[in-house]
């Protein structure tokens, strides 16, 4: 009987240690360094033209017209497509060929080339714009660079939410090394490439405003985010399961939540 205890207990023992094993790689692989984060808007504040960033950087967004409803998570703005805006004063994006990932939720039951984020010079190669792509009663997930763009497969403008996420990954240097994702899945290519060459002297970026040609945003956004880095498709992940807030651990008390957070879901 003693004998028969201490291997249990052992066995418990082992349990418990390759579980902990487990969750420490777990909580790295998906963990998101706070000093790669630009800017993470939440948008729900109840009131007022700020949208606060919550990086820690202090780039708060100044929102033109859009109104505030439900969102993914808490609040989310409502865009009316005529000139609705938000606009990081004095932050003008990630430059030349820099990594970067930017996220956002989107719904809209509208097909149309609708501005989300963008920032840069409308010249070949310098600017960075993520946009919709019409295709027949579609709309897809794209960016372009001015010269060269790259667009997913995945309908977009279906009257439901859907998590997007544009990831230009380190030594990259065209608009096609971009890898692009909807709720989760990885788009497949399409469009013309282009080297990229991101101008940063100017222009600051906006969330939501028409560039050239194109219009202006028409529907609701939630939870956008720009970092300064490529995020995996496991950070991407635990942004669009958990929230912003707690993906990004916004301080230390809420880290442990959002780690425990994250071994649910993965």
């Amino acid at each position: 009987m003693k004998y028969r205890c201490q291997n249990r207990r052992t066995l418990v023992w082992l349990t418990a240690l390759i579980l902990s094993v487990s969750i420490v790689g777990i909580i790295h692989a998906a963990a998101i360094e706070k000093g790669t984060i630009e800017v993470a808007y939440l948008l729900d504040e109840n009131d007022g033209n700020v949208a606060k960033d919550i990086s820690g950087n202090e780039r708060h967004g100044e929102i033109t017209g859009a109104k505030r409803v439900e969102g993914v998570f808490g609040k989310a703005l409502e865009y009316d497509g005529t000139d609705d805006n938000l606009i990081v004063t004095g932050y003008n994006g990630i430059g030349g060929t820099e990594p970067r990932t930017t996220v956002f939720w989107f719904k809209s039951a509208t097909v149309r080339e609708h501005s989300w984020v963008k920032w840069g010079v409308n010249s070949p190669s310098q600017k960075y714009y993520i946009r919709a792509h019409v295709r027949g009663n579609e709309c897809n997930l794209r960016v372009e660079i001015n010269s060269g763009n790259n667009f997913g497969t995945d309908n977009v403008c279906d009257g439901e939410w859907h998590h997007c996420a544009v990831v230009f990954p380190e030594r990259s240097d065209a608009v096609k090394d971009h890898d692009l994702y909807v709720d989760g899945k990885l788009q497949e290519k399409e469009g013309t490439e282009f080297a990229m060459d991101t101008n940063i002297d100017t222009q600051a970026v906006n969330i939501g405003a028409r560039l050239a040609n194109h219009v202006f945003m028409l529907g609701t956004l939630d939870e956008v985010a720009i970092f300064n880095v490529e995020l995996s498709l496991r950070q991407i992940d635990a942004i669009r399961d958990n929230g912003l807030k707690s993906a990004l651990g916004v301080d230390p008390q809420e880290k442990l939540a959002t780690s425990w957070g994250m071994i649910k879901s993965y």
